[in-house]
């Protein structure tokens, strides 16, 4: 694999990040994901919404290995 690509993977190498990629459906999804997230830390106690928040970052990075994952895998 090449030494850029790499460097990427092992997030030494950042691209900007945010909404500017998305469509409109990917966007109204993600708008719709944080509305719910928001409502719902709203109903929890301190120690929920901690936990809540924890999940979340959890998933995230779940999420960003699977992807990492796939990129490599398409690039072998």
């Amino acid at each position: 694999m090449g030494k850029i690509l790499e460097a990427f993977l092992n997030e030494q190498l950042h691209v900007g990040g945010g909404t500017e990629g998305r469509n409109l459906e990917q966007q109204k999804i993600c708008e719709r994901g944080s509305e719910l997230q928001n409502k719902l830390a709203e109903k929890l106690n301190t120690e929920e919404q901690k936990m809540l928040s924890e999940l979340v970052e959890i998933l995230f990075e779940e999420s960003c290995y699977d992807e990492q994952k796939n990129l490599n895998e398409g690039f072998d």
